[in-house]
């Protein structure tokens, strides 16, 4: 009987000491990104027929001519494209229109979903929409403004990598916030 109990004694103690704490998976991390704090500048060439602010703390500007626009975000592999089309009787409105829905839709069918913010500005003659779509897409940002008579402005934002689109909302939000600095600082130069 007492082997039993020592047994069942010497069974237990080795049950209970052989008890580790078990090692558990470790969470996903996601990258860190520090942002610069933004410092706007004008743009406001001779040739072109806007002027707007940018933020020259975080993007380096080329421009391929007076009408194509690239700000590209290098920390943040994404670029913002902006891309000036004259209203006449060749480039009608509507066509243009039609253009970014096009561009639009190939994106949004690939989104979990699109959040529309429209833009009005009656005294300054500028209307707008910035589509920000949802999802792993290729362009997660789509916008437009024009003045309904002769200019149309058709911007996105586009990524340089393929990436989560969770690991880059902080990034798309950054560059958010640049697009509705232009939205409120653009200008239409008297013709």
């Amino acid at each position: 009987m007492k082997m039993g109990k020592i047994l069942t004694l010497i069974f237990l103690l080795v049950l209970f000491f052989s008890c580790v704490e078990s090692d558990l998976p470790k969470q996903n991390g996601f990258l860190r990104i520090e942002f610069k704090e933004p410092s706007y500048s004008p743009y406001n060439k001779k040739n072109t027929p806007f002027k707007f602010y940018y933020n020259s703390s975080s993007v380096k500007l080329d421009q391929a001519n007076d009408d194509q626009f690239i700000f590209d975000y290098t920390d943040l592999n994404l670029s913002l494209n902006l891309s000036y089309y004259e209203i006449n009787q060749n480039n009608k409105l509507e066509d243009k229109f039609l253009d970014f829905s096009l561009i639009l839709d190939t994106h949004t069918k690939k989104s979990n979903g699109v959040v529309l913010r429209e833009y009005d500005n009656t005294n300054k003659k500028i209307f707008g929409k910035l589509y920000e779509i949802k999802g792993d897409v290729a362009s997660p940002i789509q916008f437009y403004l024009t003045d309904s008579i002769s200019s149309f402005i058709s911007g996105s934002v586009n990524l340089k990598y393929k990436s989560k689109y969770d690991s880059i909302y902080p990034s798309i939000q950054y560059i958010k916030n640049d697009i509705l600095v232009l939205f409120e600082s653009i200008n239409w130069k008297l013709k």
